[in-house]
């Protein structure tokens, strides 16, 4: 049997927030004091590898349930 487990909502905006903090910081400029690449796209696949951590954080937000929450 497969257990699923559910993603909180916390942790999915937390995921979003970071994943497109650092693909923005890298896109600036700001990553690259802390991280040092070896070429260009190095820098760019690491671009777009937060931005798609971001992006699949947000798909991962119940909205339902925060809606709720909110309301």
């Amino acid at each position: 049997m497969i257990k699923r487990y559910n993603m909180k909502n916390y942790q999915a905006i937390l995921m979003a927030v970071v994943g497109i903090g650092i693909s923005i910081l890298t896109m600036n400029g700001t990553i690259q004091n802390h991280i040092h690449f070896e070429d260009v796209l190095n820098e760019m696949a690491f671009a777009v590898v937060g931005l798609m951590i971001g992006l699949l954080g947000l798909i991962a937000i119940d909205y339902t349930k925060l809606l709720k929450g909110l309301l």
